[in-house]
């Protein structure tokens, strides 16, 4: 009656220790790759550390990502580059610029039709939770050539890129009215890895 008893535990001990190890298993295989709905997971291990340090170099995001790099991915110029802030952490490349651009429903004033980069160090994770609760889905390209989220609006069209270089540091690429396709923004991330990769 005991031995049957014993056998029994044995048993369930040994089930309970196979199933541990297999979880085990498939948590080490998901670090640093892509998680079940294949989608990039934060970087870590080593190609994270090199994305780090090369992330604290971008000081001026105009400067690091000159204009070249995007009129070479799109096919047409860029007309103008400004940095609007002060940190130089946003740059903005106009594919039309007019001093009287209609702001609709703000009135006329100086701006046009561009492409947003931003370097960010806020938290990715948060924000991307934000956005998908705004009918936004998350995927990547890997013809971007590194960590990477091309982000989609509720009918499926990218809007945004996202280029991921550390924990908590990113670039963000996105257009205002219509500057560029969603594609086009695939492209520039492509370029922009391309750069990054090659400093």
């Amino acid at each position: 009656m005991f031995f049957f008893k014993d056998l029994n535990m044995k048993k369930i001990i040994i089930g309970v220790v196979i199933l541990i190890a297999i979880a085990g298993g498939v948590s080490v295989l998901n670090k640093g790759g892509e998680n079940e709905n294949g989608q990039p997971l934060l970087p870590g291990g080593q190609e994270s550390e090199q994305n780090e340090q090369i992330s604290s170099d971008i000081e001026n995001v105009c400067e690091y990502f000159q204009k070249e790099l995007i009129e070479s991915a799109i096919g047409k110029p860029i007309v103008k580059v400004e940095s609007p802030f002060s940190d130089n952490k946003t740059c903005f490349y106009y594919t039309f610029y007019s001093e009287t651009y209609d702001h609709t429903p703000y009135g006329d004033k100086p701006g046009g039709k561009q492409v947003v980069v931003v370097y960010d160090d806020e938290d990715l994770i948060e924000d991307k939770a934000y956005n998908e609760t705004h009918g936004s889905t998350y995927g990547s390209d890997s013809a971007i050539g590194m960590e990477n989220y091309v982000v989609r609006n509720n009918v499926n069209k990218i809007w945004q890129t996202v280029l991921i270089l550390g924990q908590e540091k990113f670039i963000r690429i996105h257009f205002i009215d219509d500057a560029v396709t969603g594609e086009d923004l695939v492209k520039i991330a492509a370029k922009f890895a391309e750069r990054i990769k090659n400093d």
